[in-house]
C-alpha cells in the first residue's frame, strides 16, 4: 500500500496550486531538448541522418536524466521520499482559466495566451470557437500524456519506467515530428511514445466513453481513430468528443503549413462552456482511475 499512498499524496500536491507552469521542474528538461536540437539537429544532412541523429540524441539525453535521478536516490535515501519527490516531478496537470464573465471577441487573446506556450500549432489565425476545439483538444492530449501515462506506468511497474516514459514523452513534444524542423529528427522519440501511450489512450478513451452523455456505437469510434494519424490518440478524442457532444479534429497549421486531420465525433462545434465540462470530465476520470487502482492495491494487500 506504499505505492498507493506515495500515489495519492503526489496527486493531491500536483493538483495545488503551488507553482506556475514555467517554473515547473519539467522546464529544465525543455530547454536542455531546445539546446540539444540546435546542436545536433541539421536540417541541411540527410534524412536518414537526421533520423540517426534523433534516435543518438534520444538516447544520450535519456540516460543523462537517469543518471541524475539515481544521484538524486542517492542523495535522499529513503525511498518513499525519492519516488513522491520524482513524481511531483512528473505530473503536470494541463488546466484553462476562463473568465467569470464572458469577454466575448476579446476571450481569444486570453485563451491563446494561456494554451500557446504548450501547443504547437499556429493560434492566431483561429477563430473564437476554433480555439474552443483547439483548449479542448489540448486539455485531453496533454493530460493524457502528462497525468494519465504518468500514473499508469507508476501503477504498473514503478518510478523507474514513469521516468523513462516522461522524459519521452518530453522529448517527443519539442522535437514533435509535425513541425518542419524536426520532421525527421523527431521521427524515432516520436514513434517510441505512441508505442508507450497507446495503453494509456485506450483505457482513458474507454474511460470517458462511460461518461458520454449520448450513447455512440463502438464501431463510429473505431472508424474514425483509423482515419486520425495515430490510432490511440484518434480513438481518445474521438471518445472525448462523443462524451462531450462536439466536434474535434479536423485541419491546423503548424508553422504556417496546413496539414489535413479529420473530424471527429459530433457536429457540433465547441462552445465556450465545454471547456469547464472538458476538465471536469478529466478530473472524473481521474477520481474514477484513482478509485480503481486503490482497489487493485487493497485486494492485492490482502490476499
Amino acid at each position: 500500500m506504499q505505492s498507493v499512498f506515495i500515489l495519492l499524496t503526489a496527486i493531491i500536491i500536483a493538483r495545488l496550486p503551488l507553482c506556475p507552469a514555467r517554473y515547473h521542474p519539467t522546464q529544465l528538461i525543455n530547454n536542455l531538448c531546445h539546446a540539444i536540437a540546435n546542436k545536433v539537429n541539421n536540417a541541411q544532412r540527410s534524412h536518414q541522418q537526421q533520423v540517426i541523429a534523433g534516435s543518438l540524441a534520444t538516447f544520450i539525453m535519456l540516460g543523462f536524466i537517469l543518471a541524475i535521478a539515481v544521484v538524486i536516490e542517492f542523495i535522499v535515501i529513503e525511498s518513499i521520499i525519492f519516488e513522491l519527490l520524482l513524481l511531483l516531478c512528473l505530473l503536470q496537470w494541463e488546466k484553462i482559466s476562463l473568465p467569470t464573465v464572458d469577454l466575448g471577441t476579446l476571450e481569444k487573446q486570453t485563451i491563446i495566451t494561456q494554451i500557446q506556450p504548450r501547443i504547437l500549432r499556429d493560434l492566431d489565425q483561429l477563430s473564437l470557437l476554433g480555439l474552443h476545439k483547439a483548449s479542448i483538444e489540448n486539455l485531453c492530449l496533454r493530460n493524457s500524456y502528462q497525468w494519465f501515462a504518468v500514473i499508469f506506468w507508476y501503477s504498473c511497474l514503478g518510478i523507474w519506467p514513469a521516468i523513462i516514459y516522461r522524459v519521452i514523452q518530453l522529448m517527443a513534444h519539442n522535437w514533435n515530428c509535425k513541425l518542419a524542423d524536426n520532421h525527421h529528427f523527431g521521427r524515432p522519440v516520436g514513434a517510441v511514445l505512441q508505442l508507450l501511450a497507446l495503453p494509456t489512450h485506450l483505457i482513458l478513451a474507454c474511460t470517458l466513453r462511460s461518461l458520454q452523455r449520448a450513447t455512440s456505437p463502438l464501431s463510429n469510434l473505431i472508424q474514425q481513430a483509423k482515419k486520425w494519424h495515430h490510432f490511440g490518440s484518434g480513438l481518445l478524442l474521438s471518445s472525448f468528443a462523443y462524451s462531450l457532444a462536439i466536434q474535434l479534429g479536423g485541419p491546423r497549421k503548424y508553422q504556417g503549413v496546413m496539414q489535413r486531420f479529420s473530424q471527429l465525433g459530433h457536429n457540433q462545434p465547441a462552445q465556450r462552456e465545454d471547456i469547464q465540462r472538458a476538465q471536469q470530465k478529466l478530473t472524473l476520470a481521474m477520481v474514477i482511475w484513482l478509485c480503481f487502482i486503490t482497489a487493485i492495491y487493497v485486494l492485492i494487500a490482502i490476499k
